[in-house]
């Protein structure tokens, strides 16, 4: 499982700190910072949510499969 590749806007100066948290399966990101980074720049800020929230969800219940099937 890769760490969450979340820099921050906090960060101006090098060296960079990733969050490091668990990333979501197949993305670059934890759940927080997904949402965070997909949000932004949204034309349509109310349908994309939603659309971010149904997509985390899903990736959480999967990565809670697996882990449940890896026991």
């Amino acid at each position: 499982m890769s760490e969450c590749q979340y820099i921050g806007p906090e960060q101006t100066r090098a060296p960079f700190t990733h969050c490091g948290a668990r990333s979501l399966e197949g993305k670059n990101y934890c759940a927080e910072h997904y949402y965070v980074v997909y949000k932004k720049g949204s034309s349509n800020l109310k349908n994309n949510t939603k659309a971010i929230e149904a997509e985390i969800a899903e990736l959480k219940r999967l990565q809670e499969i697996e882990e449940i099937e890896n026991v």
